[in-house]
């Protein structure tokens, strides 16, 4: 994450777009720095550099802010996923292990802001979970329908969500990556009976 001015005159006239990023980066760096109840308005906007009336022109209120910071982290867990799933060059199983892999390793490079934004503040909308729950759908539909997995007399959306919730575990409860990764993606290949890679 870029380091927030310390001057609150610098970049006064930046874009909304590049003035509500400085203010996301500077809201995820506190929240991991000092937890989200230390995490104000005026705080968020010491941190960035900037007067608390630049947070209110993009954010109507601290909840509003905290929203929108759980929503970019999703929006950047599910970016790479979705190319993924797009990719026709690919095995529907590399699919599934690509984007395990992608989640897992955001997670594990994003502890602390995950923890905080997802485990300490309740979520308004379950907007971002559903639009991770239906690409996990369509990997494992697409899958299915291709002949590479046999979900035969399974409840997809079970399955969905033990999977959706299953990686997740791992990603706080081991330090190395790599053999975590690995042995879910495994996981996910055995739960979905994969008969190709």
């Amino acid at each position: 994450m870029a380091q927030p001015s310390t001057d609150p005159s610098a970049g006064r006239f930046q874009s909304p777009e590049v003035r509500r990023r400085q203010i996301l980066d500077a809201a995820a760096e506190l929240a991991v720095s000092e937890g989200l109840e230390s995490t104000s308005i005026a705080r968020v906007a010491e941190a960035a550099g900037i007067a608390k009336g630049s947070i209110y022109l993009q954010f109507g209120s601290r909840q509003e802010l905290l929203a929108a910071l759980q929503a970019d982290l999703w929006r950047q867990m599910l970016a790479l996923p979705q190319e993924i799933v797009s990719d026709d060059r690919l095995a529907w199983s590399a699919r599934v292990s690509a984007a395990v892999e992608h989640w897992m390793r955001f997670e594990f490079e994003h502890h602390g802001l995950y923890h905080a934004v997802f485990h300490t503040i309740a979520t308004d909308s379950g907007e971002p979970l559903e639009a991770a729950r239906a690409l996990l759908t369509e990997l494992i539909r697409g899958g299915t329908e291709a002949g590479e997995f046999q979900t035969d007399g399974l409840d997809i959306d079970v399955v969905v969500e033990f999977l959706l919730n299953g990686y997740i575990g791992p990603c706080f409860h081991h330090t190395n990556a790599d053999p975590a990764v690995d042995t879910v993606q495994q996981l996910f290949g055995r739960v979905l009976g994969v008969t190709a890679t």
